[in-house]
């Protein structure tokens, strides 16, 4: 168009179009967003009715938001055995709780989560519109979040607070090179008080800021980053130090740990290979290659500082898509596309296309190569029945009642004062129990994602062992149907 702008021919219905392209293309990515979340909250929710959901971590936060809703924000955790905010100095909690007081149910974090992945669409499209990025290149990117594996998987396979304020992380790397300063720290400490480790995307979006020239207020993000991780670190060490646990290998204190990396690091290899770390990273970034260009580089700098822990951690799930250790970085991702974009925005309609057609590509060879849809049918699916039969049984359990049950039925159940699973040998310090529900010898339960008869495993031969503890005790135990075990204490 510009060019036949220049020989003085300019077509009238084309210009009315790119006038009418900002908005109309937000309404249409506004209607993506809310399709998509409405997907992600059924698949996650499905997910979680079929016993895809553990103790660790949405079960922990169901029974924090329960104790912050109910005013006891100093009271222990019987699942974790610390207190709300000592787990990780999850400020973003206290408002969770009081959500959580008037919608009690796991589904309500699940929906907000839903709602926060969900949003990205709008937002990227929102951010695209501003920096005038062609409406082709934008849908491409929405493609890009729509199928991108990872917010597929974080979304099923637990709730996390920080996953909550990815729509906040792009906003701050956006408002990092603008003039207004309330956004933009607004939104940086939304994002630091969902948890102690966000201090990392704080660093990352400092170093993004002082690479695109704004030095100030990358020294001040960086500054403010490490007092907050000091800060939230200190007030949650009862809830132990994860720095030692997953990087002690390295060395005993952190000094020696920079040291050993400095000096040998290709001792990364010993708890991560590189064929790991590669896929790791394909898994995380295909859909956005065709997208990301040299602008991009300020955002992938901001993404290392997260990226560089996850590779380097001696726990493997912090390399897996399933779990929230990346959201940083796919926030960073999908910025460093709209870093690019308008770049290409400038290049002739056929790269448009080409870019949109390899987009879309990429992004379907990913999410079908690492969203693991066939979980649903070798997992999930071949215990509806016991879901079904599961909840007729809970329903009858009051919210007062203190609870034993496998990590699959407590995930359940969570939100209350006193619930234990079977699987921490912690339970017996809480013994008698007013109800324990367990599944029956021949319901189906996951062993390292295989699916076993529970009367064949170690963990059945436990819970047999504790029903016949519990009727010797004189609790009443029988089987209300093919499924589920339950045991009453007697009134």
């Amino acid at each position: 168009m510009f060019a036949r702008l220049e020989a003085g021919v300019v077509d009238v219905g084309e210009v009315n179009c790119n006038f009418k392209q900002g908005p109309s293309i937000e309404r249409a990515a506004l209607i993506v967003s809310i399709v998509y979340a409405s997907i992600l909250f059924a698949t996650a929710a499905f997910q979680h009715y079929l016993f895809g959901t553990q103790v660790w971590d949405i079960g922990l936060f169901e029974q924090f938001s329960w104790l912050i809703g109910e005013g006891r924000l100093t009271a222990i955790s019987s699942l974790r055995q610390v207190a709300p905010l000592e787990d990780h100095f999850s400020l973003l909690l206290l408002p969770l709780g009081a959500v959580y007081k008037f919608f009690p149910s796991t589904f309500t974090l699940i929906g907000l989560q839903s709602i926060a992945l969900g949003s990205l669409p709008a937002v990227a499209a929102y951010v695209a519109v501003q920096r005038q990025v062609k409406a082709r290149l934008v849908w491409a990117l929405i493609c890009a979040i729509v199928l991108c594996p990872y917010s597929f998987l974080v979304n099923r396979g637990d709730f996390h607070p920080d996953v909550l304020t990815i729509p906040f992380m792009i906003v701050a790397i956006f408002e990092a090179t603008r003039a207004g300063r309330w956004r933009y720290y607004f939104c940086l400490f939304i994002t630091l008080f969902a948890k102690n480790a966000q201090a990392l995307f704080g660093l990352g979006l400092g170093l993004y800021a002082i690479a695109k020239g704004r030095y100030s207020r990358g020294l001040i993000t960086i500054v403010i980053s490490i007092f907050w991780w000091f800060l939230a670190t200190h007030l949650s060490a009862a809830g132990g130090d994860h720095v030692a646990i997953r990087l002690g290998y390295l060395g005993d204190t952190k000094l020696e740990m920079i040291t050993t990396l400095l000096m040998r690091p290709w001792i990364v290899f010993s708890v991560a290979s590189p064929s790991t770390i590669f896929l790791y990273s394909l898994g995380l970034s295909l859909p956005f290659l065709a997208l990301l260009r040299q602008p991009a580089l300020a955002c992938l700098l901001g993404a290392t500082p997260v990226f560089l822990v996850n590779i380097i951690s001696d726990s493997g799930i912090q390399r897996e898509l399933n779990h929230h250790y990346s959201i940083p970085i796919l926030a960073f991702l999908i910025a460093g596309c709209l870093d690019s974009m308008p770049l290409i925005s400038a290049k002739v309609i056929q790269v448009q296309k080409n870019v949109f057609s390899v987009t879309l590509v990429l992004s379907m060879v990913a999410f079908l190569g690492y969203s693991r849809i066939t979980y649903f049918q070798s997992r999930y699916l071949p215990r509806l029945p016991e879901a079904v039969a599961f909840q007729s049984v809970v329903s009858g359990i009051g919210p007062q009642e203190s609870i034993l049950a496998s990590s699959n039925y407590v995930v359940h159940l969570a939100g209350r004062e006193h619930i234990s699973q079977i699987e921490k040998e912690d339970y017996q310090q809480r013994w008698p129990f007013d109800v324990i529900v367990f599944p029956s010898e021949n319901a189906l339960i996951n062993v390292r994602g295989r699916l076993r008869e529970v009367g064949q495993t170690k963990i059945g031969q436990k819970m047999s062992d504790v029903v016949e503890m519990a009727k010797e005790a004189g609790m009443h135990c029988d089987q209300p149907n093919s499924y589920i075990r339950l045991c009453r204490a007697k009134k």
